[in-house]
């Protein structure tokens, strides 16, 4: 009872959180179908273009890990505010430069402040919703998150095709205002939106920035979980990154269509974290991973086995339903290695993530160099099929356990 009224008390504040991770995860997805135009445009070839993609990429992967003491010591929705605001106007100016040059280097900065939106995010919602009610608010958040990925996906190669890339920039910098100030009048409406968990912490010696992470990577249970999302990582976008590709050079398939089946991933992710509880209730939650994982080696086994645009479309919806199962469970486990340092504990999950994220799609390459795309999509299927492994065998018990041993819910 008590943490349903929790669950209502806080349900503005996970909207207005989500709401900024939507604008975020907009604005890093629908560059990859507007790259085309914007080098026509800036006067640079598709691969110069390409660079856009890692100046935002790169810096959101390596400040993950300032943004959490940062987080802990300032405040979660204090680092939250001030990162989305930059984030805006960074954005907005993206849309108005007329120079590569220009643009690449605000790309850059633009990442630098979007790196303390998602990851500081989840740890405030393991700071406002316990346990029992958090796998369930973090699924929301990520349906979220996820709908932004759609929505920017489809919407930006529509502006491309008919537009220009720049107003989606100015779009996206633009919506982040009204969910700040959204944010800000749910942080006064209370007394506190920040539990005593989350409150800024006192900052003793000049070693303490970086004492949180000894703390939290002497555990073996934090080296678990995050070897685990550094897998899941490097299988699913090894796989994930080159199916738009496959759709075009195997099956033929138009950008315009390509553009639209890559949307329907985040049409199963939104399905998955809706279904998330009803699925949960099914089952244990240490099986919900191991579900997950079986669904996205199945969607790319799919994908290898039959070519067939409603085969495409069928694994991109099996592959965010099980990502949305799997990924979700995890996060939850990773609120809770450090309770007293949760931002700092979810921006080595987030650095994780993009590591695995950032040399899946490197692998894959490589193999498909070698071995064409059967070889890549069995590597892939393989590779998944061993991460559903291991999640079987490394997690042994449901999440319940954490909130008692805080370390020991995963064992080897």
């Amino acid at each position: 009872m008590g943490s349903q009224s929790s669950s209502r008390r806080h349900q503005g504040m996970l909207w207005g959180m989500g709401l900024g991770g939507f604008l975020v995860n907009a604005d890093n997805r629908a560059i990859a179908p507007m790259l085309p135009a914007m080098a026509t445009t800036l006067h640079v070839s598709t691969s110069t273009a390409a660079l856009l993609v890692s100046a935002y990429s790169i810096p959101y992967g390596l400040f993950q890990l300032v943004y959490g003491p940062i987080a802990d010591r300032i405040g979660k929705i204090r680092t939250i505010l001030i990162a989305l605001g930059l984030f805006s106007v960074g954005t907005v100016i993206c849309g108005v430069v007329h120079t590569f040059a220009w643009l690449l280097a605000l790309r850059f900065i633009t990442g630098m402040f979007a790196a303390g939106i998602i990851p500081t995010t989840l740890a405030q919602i393991g700071d406002l919703f316990e346990l029992a009610e958090r796998p369930r608010a973090i699924a929301f958040f990520m349906s979220l998150t996820t709908s932004g990925q759609a929505l920017g996906i489809v919407i930006g190669g529509l502006l491309a095709q008919f537009l220009s890339y720049r107003y989606l920039f100015i779009l996206i910098g633009l919506a982040a205002i009204p969910t700040l100030i959204g944010l800000l009048q749910r942080q006064k409406r209370g007394s506190s939106t920040e539990t005593s968990s989350s409150a800024p912490t006192a900052v003793a010696g000049a070693g303490a920035f970086w004492a949180k992470y000894r703390t939290l990577l002497s555990k073996r249970t934090s080296w678990l979980i995050y070897m685990l999302i550094l897998f899941e990582g490097f299988a699913f976008y090894a796989g994930f990154t080159f199916l738009g590709v496959y759709g075009v050079s195997v099956i033929h398939l138009s950008y315009l269509t390509i553009g639209l089946l890559t949307a329907t991933y985040s049409g199963g992710a939104f399905v998955g974290s809706r279904t998330f509880n009803w699925v949960l209730g099914k089952m244990t939650t240490r099986l919900m991973p191991v579900l997950g994982a079986t669904l996205m080696t199945a969607a790319f086994a799919l994908d290898w086995t039959w070519h067939s645009t409603i085969v495409l479309m069928w694994s991109f919806i099996v592959l965010g339903l099980g990502f949305s199962y799997c990924h979700s469970t995890l996060q939850t486990y990773a609120t809770d290695l450090l309770p007293s340092a949760r931002a700092t504990a979810m921006s080595v999950f987030a650095f994780s993530l993009f590591t695995g994220s950032g040399l899946g799609p490197m692998a894959a390459g490589a193999v498909f160099s070698g071995f064409g795309w059967d070889g890549l999509l069995g590597s892939v299927t393989a590779a998944m099929g061993l991460f559903a492994l291991f999640t079987t065998l490394l997690i042994r018990q449901p999440i319940q356990k954490v909130s008692q041993t805080q370390s020991s819910s995963l064992q080897s």
